[in-house]
């Protein structure tokens, strides 16, 4: 994991812990099914959507199997986006 996409981890944690209310932190390599309910995966989804700004569809999602997955994935979104944007 690269220093970005791990600290993309650590917010995706924090997110986790805010907006689920989990007292004990997903770790990078564990399934988010496994861990999460649906509706619960939903809500984390939705908050990391919202706080990173990118689009993670349905597609995508069925992809995203643990926490660094996703991080990899909202990593590469960001920075594809920070690209377009450049001169």
């Amino acid at each position: 994991m690269t220093p970005r996409e791990a600290a993309v981890a650590a917010e995706i944690r924090r997110l986790a812990r805010e907006e689920l209310g989990l007292e004990q932190a997903v770790e990078d390599g564990e399934e988010l099914a496994g861990r999460l309910d649906s509706l619960a995966l939903l809500s984390l989804v939705v908050a990391v959507e919202d706080h990173f700004r990118v689009r993670v569809g349905e597609e995508d999602a069925a992809g995203l199997r643990t926490l660094a997955d996703l991080a990899r994935f909202v990593a590469a979104r960001a920075e594809g986006r920070s690209a377009e944007a450049s001169p």
